[in-house]
């Protein structure tokens, strides 16, 4: 239970080491997580979108015609 608490302390930690060593490796800290981020957001949009698109009636797009009279 105590790695639970223990782990993401020493990863900000190690985190914030590293990042402060100098400027290129802030940098590659913050684009790095800038692209974990645009990933995971995108795969979050597509899991959705196909949960969205099985929760969804197919007739809900389908368009009818109407009858002249």
């Amino acid at each position: 239970m105590v790695w639970l608490l223990d782990d993401p302390v020493s990863m900000v930690e190690n985190l914030v080491t590293a990042a402060t060593t100098d400027p290129i490796s802030a940098a590659l800290v913050l684009f790095g997580g800038l692209f974990v981020t645009l990933s995971a957001g995108a795969f979050g949009v597509l899991a959705l979108g196909g949960i969205l698109d099985s929760l969804v009636p197919d007739t809900a797009t389908v368009r009818e015609r109407r009858q002249r009279s």
